[in-house]
């Protein structure tokens, strides 16, 4: 019996191992935040973001940790381009650590990775930090100059402001303090968001004005990498802040991206690889308490309601509706309910599919901010 059992535990070993190596490490999830300038609440719109397409004003995809190495290499992007092409943010932010190792890295996979990189695209550019595994064995000019060339701006103690006819923002960029002076303090700007990028989260105690900041972006963490349950080590530099939304102050939201590849062992365990979009909406109103955000099941019947009486029996074929509202033009979506611009409450198309908010997945904390 106490064969058997022994046998069991390792076949269980073994196959976690299989998975931790070569399953894990291969996926990627997608996670979706809607955002308003009041930040007391973030909607995790992970599962029916094309609902809420319309409200936001900018998406900005935000990637992490990638530490390419003998281990990770370049064609492992390719779900990440496919993400972007499928999503079309209008901007790219990449909070560092590009290789794990400039010494160690396979110089014959550098055209490779810079063609990969050049396919990250989006119509407001790419922005880039460096992280601390950017430093090691003297590769930060590696890095910045494939970085460079594959199209991004890296900042490093420095800040950029772009517009459009939709929005202006301001990103700034830390110097990673394990290998350079950081400058925590940069001078406020008229645009209606600022960005900063900080690759080790811990270090946010050390901005001078936070609350000037909308986001703060960063990354480091891992997740821990290997987690079971809420066991997981954590990194010097992401022990306080080491994963999803925070909220350090009452204007500012810290987000810590958990990364794309390893370091260390090439294993993830309960922390899969991830891209962030964060749509930043200009509406100034809370959203409603989480117990039950919008009401679709009434929206969806008002709204069939109002197209029977309004609209006359026609061939859908060849009928239009000159007077139905317009949407504001973006990316294509899946058929399914969209946002009408304008509205006190979203109106939702008629479905036969209807989402309750309150389902969705809320990991928003609200941390002591505290530096180990």
């Amino acid at each position: 019996m106490a064969a058997k059992i022994l046998v069991a535990f390792i076949v269980i070993l073994f196959a976690i191992g299989v998975y931790a190596m070569f399953i894990e490490p291969r996926r990627l999830s997608e996670k979706h935040f809607l955002i308003r300038k009041d930040k007391s609440r973030v909607l995790d719109i992970s599962e029916a973001y094309d609902m809420f397409q319309n409200e936001g004003d900018i998406a900005v995809a935000h990637i992490s940790d990638l530490h390419f190495s003998r281990w990770y290499k370049p064609r492992r992007l390719n779900k990440v381009i496919a993400s972007l092409r499928e999503n079309r943010p209008d901007l790219i932010v990449f909070t560092g650590d590009l290789i794990d190792d400039y010494k160690k890295w396979p110089v014959k996979q550098t055209p490779a990775l810079v063609d990969k990189l050049k396919k990250l695209q989006a119509p407001m550019g790419k922005i880039a930090v460096l992280g601390n595994h950017d430093y090691k064995s003297d590769g930060s000019y590696f890095v910045r100059e494939i970085l460079q060339e594959a199209g991004f701006t890296v900042l490093i103690n420095e800040d950029v402001f772009g517009s459009d006819e939709k929005i202006s923002l301001n990103v700034a960029g830390i110097a990673d303090p394990a290998s350079e002076q950081s400058r925590f303090y940069f001078e406020p700007t008229l645009a209606e968001w600022q960005i900063l990028l900080l690759h080790q989260p811990d270090y946010i105690e050390r901005i001078q004005n936070l609350d000037m900041y909308d986001l703060v972006l960063s990354g480091h963490s891992h997740g821990g990498q290997i987690r079971f349950a809420s066991f997981y080590p954590k990194t010097y530099g992401a022990r306080t802040y080491t994963e999803s939304l925070y909220l350090p102050s009452e204007n500012t939201l810290l987000s810590v991206n958990t990364g794309i590849g390893t370091t260390g062992l090439p294993l993830r365990f309960g922390v899969p690889p991830e891209i962030v979009y964060y749509h930043l909406s200009h509406k100034t109103e809370p959203f409603k308490k989480a117990e039950n955000p919008f009401d679709f099941k009434s929206l969806v019947e008002e709204a069939k309601q109002t197209k029977s009486q309004a609209a006359p029996v026609q061939d859908p074929k060849t009928a239009t509706n000159p007077t139905a509202p317009q949407s504001t033009p973006g990316p294509a979506a899946p058929n399914g309910p969209a946002v009408i611009p304008g509205s006190a409450e979203p109106v939702v198309e008629p479905t036969d599919k209807v989402v309750d908010l309150s389902l969705f997945r809320r990991r928003y904390h609200d941390k002591k901010r505290t530096v180990s």
